[in-house]
């Protein structure tokens, strides 16, 4: 989405915004609009209608997000230092996110999550493969580890995050929930090497 035109660019920049603070269905084009200072008329010039904004907005955030974490692995000096850059970038989305955003999708804008669900999480446990095989590699990760799955157990345990399992009460903070999850993944994994090093890690992160 790079050639996209500024006004498409800031049109789903500021759905984004207000997507993430809100959630999807409080949100109306109204409200776009006015964040924007144009009128209606006008963002219907860029996108058919609000299903075809959700989606764009979705599309357009997995890109970004896609971009971001395959940089922060690039730049991870091991793969527990991937996994910790990664959980760090996780957790100030998860701070920024409402909680329903997700609900929202599922319920009233299926194509938008089938595009999340097949493409971002599939990104996402091959991202979790590639990590397994390095830490192996590093001594960082047990040997007898199978990749494909743990992986595929990592990405259901972050699915718990955003199926309802969660989100649907305030007995948890999903923040708490997410590093609880970190913690569980990686001590299922690591070697001893893996946990000093891991352990090192937690202190000065705070995960």
């Amino acid at each position: 989405m790079k050639d996209m035109e500024p006004i498409k660019l800031s049109l789903i920049s500021s759905a984004r915004e207000l997507f993430l603070k809100y959630g999807i269905k409080s949100v109306s084009m109204d409200d776009i609009a006015r964040l924007l200072g144009i009128s209606k008329k006008t963002i219907y010039t860029y996108v058919d209608d609000k299903k075809s904004l959700v989606n764009a907005v979705v599309e357009n955030y997995v890109e970004e997000e896609q971009k971001v974490i395959s940089n922060l692995i690039e730049q991870a000096h091991s793969a527990i230092d991937a996994m910790i850059k990664i959980a760090k970038h996780t957790l100030m989305n998860v701070d920024k996110m409402k909680p329903t955003l997700t609900y929202d999708l599922k319920k009233y804008h299926p194509t938008a999550w089938k595009f999340v669900d097949e493409n971002h999480f599939n990104y996402i446990k091959e991202r979790i493969n590639q990590n397994l095989i390095r830490g192996k590699k590093e001594g960082l990760y047990r040997l007898e580890l199978n990749e494909e799955i743990y992986s595929r157990l990592y990405i259901k345990l972050a699915n718990s995050l955003t199926d309802g399992t969660f989100y649907e009460t305030e007995e948890f903070d999903i923040s708490i929930v997410y590093k609880s999850i970190l913690h569980y993944h990686m001590n299922g994994i690591m070697t001893e090497k893996g946990r000093q090093i891991f352990n090192n890690h937690i202190k000065t992160d705070s995960l």
